[in-house]
């Protein structure tokens, strides 16, 4: 290790098979830890959907420490009495971090996301560390816009107090989009701010080839236009309005062919799709491997981004732009979402709809088929040069850097 290297706890309310957690953070710390900047002290929660068993966890944690990363898993709760489940799940939290932080003389507690967030700002101060949360977004304002809580709730209150906590009191604050960096300025944020969207790895994430014909050879879909959608339903993100959006596009493009990839339950998203859609125009997977899903976008030609345009969605940064940029697709978008609708406009890589209702993706066909008719070379090339710039792993880890050359 370095002269003077700072030990970090690492705070994730995600498993650790969170596709969010590998495709970001897990990745960023693999490429920090090479730097030689500290011990890296991973904290997860632990869900039944992810589950490892005791032998994986074993090799998984000798894998880990080869980067200087030691893995301590705590189990999630959820279910009824979710309050006193999250209240045990932070008591937990003050334990483990205690132990950690005496031990390691860890100096900083590292988030991500305002979730894991709000347990690391109390965290932070009870045991005195310099704290960095990356993808700071107002979750409190997400889940009463869409619906899920109220105003009124108890959680919703917490919550939002914390994120305006985190947002004055951390040190190192990365955000996705400049709407957020400049509202963070315009309240005074005593800490660092760095616009610094979603990203993913661009020597993983790339077209491919042999990708493209297996699916398409496997799925009889060789000759046709296929759309595709990768992510949940529900919550954060349209659902039904999803199968019925695809259903009109099938309509005015009879050819047209649709690839889900979905974590949510196979029956569900079968019983939903077979109102709207007939069976030869649809494949649904669900629980897929990273491999397969970037198969799946190497074989299509258009990816759907499907959150819908509440006002604060705007400091949003959906992963999947990411996904979809670098490997080479362009996207349908609402208005409002990020900065991946500007995006899409200036530089010619997707197109954006008010909402995802049947008058707004019709007034928008002629656009969408216009990207189908251009050169799939070129326009997958624009993409992914478009996805280098905005939305690649190399442009965070030169920010994490910077902030840990800084903390050394």
């Amino acid at each position: 290790m370095k002269s003077g290297s700072t030990n970090t706890i690492l705070f994730i309310y995600n498993s650790f098979k969170d596709p969010l957690f590998q495709n970001l953070v897990l990745s960023y710390v693999k490429t920090l830890s090479k730097h030689e900047y500290g011990t890296f002290h991973l904290i997860t929660f632990e869900q039944k959907a992810f589950k490892t068993s005791k032998h994986e966890r074993s090799k998984l944690k000798k894998q880990l420490q080869q980067y200087h990363i030691y893995w301590h898993p705590l189990n999630y709760h959820t279910g009824q009495f979710l309050l006193l489940k999250k209240v045990w799940d932070f008591i937990q939290a003050i334990f483990l971090t205690c132990y950690i932080r005496l031990k390691w003389r860890t100096q900083v507690i590292f988030a991500f996301a305002n979730v894991s967030g709000a347990i690391c700002i109390v965290l932070k101060k009870i045991l005195r560390m310099k704290m960095i949360i990356y993808s700071y977004e107002p979750h409190s304002e997400f889940m009463v816009e869409l619906g899920v809580w109220s105003e009124q709730s108890l959680k919703y209150k917490l919550l939002r107090y914390l994120d305006g906590l985190i947002g004055r009191e951390t040190e190192y604050i990365l955000t996705g989009t400049r709407h957020m960096v400049d509202y963070l300025e315009h309240t005074r944020s005593k800490g660092k701010i760095f616009r610094a969207p979603t990203a993913v790895d661009s020597t993983i994430y790339r077209f491919r080839e042999k990708g493209r014909y297996n699916v398409r050879n496997q799925l009889n879909i060789s000759d046709r236009h296929v759309f595709v959608y990768v992510g949940k339903f529900g919550d954060l993100y349209y659902k039904e309005e999803i199968p019925e959006i695809l259903s009109i596009i099938g309509r005015e493009i009879p050819n047209a062919f649709f690839i889900v990839a979905t974590p949510n339950d196979y029956d569900e998203i079968i019983n939903m799709f077979s109102r709207f859609l007939k069976e030869n125009q649809y494949h649904v997977s669900v629980g897929v491997s990273q491999d397969v899903i970037i198969d799946f976008l190497s074989a299509a030609d258009f990816a759907i981004n499907a959150i819908p345009p509440t006002p604060s969605q705007k400091f949003r940064s959906p992963t999947k732009t990411a996904e979809y940029l670098l490997c080479g697709l362009p996207y349908i978008t609402c208005g409002g979402i990020s900065e991946d609708d500007e995006v899409a406009t200036e530089y010619d890589v997707g197109v954006v709809i008010e909402e995802f209702k049947p008058d707004f993706i019709l007034k928008s066909m002629d656009e969408i088929k216009n990207f189908l008719k251009t050169d799939r070379e070129e326009l997958r090339n624009r993409c992914r040069k478009v996805g280098m710039k905005y939305r690649s792993k190399e442009r965070i880890d030169k920010i994490l850097n910077e902030i840990y050359t800084e903390l050394v």
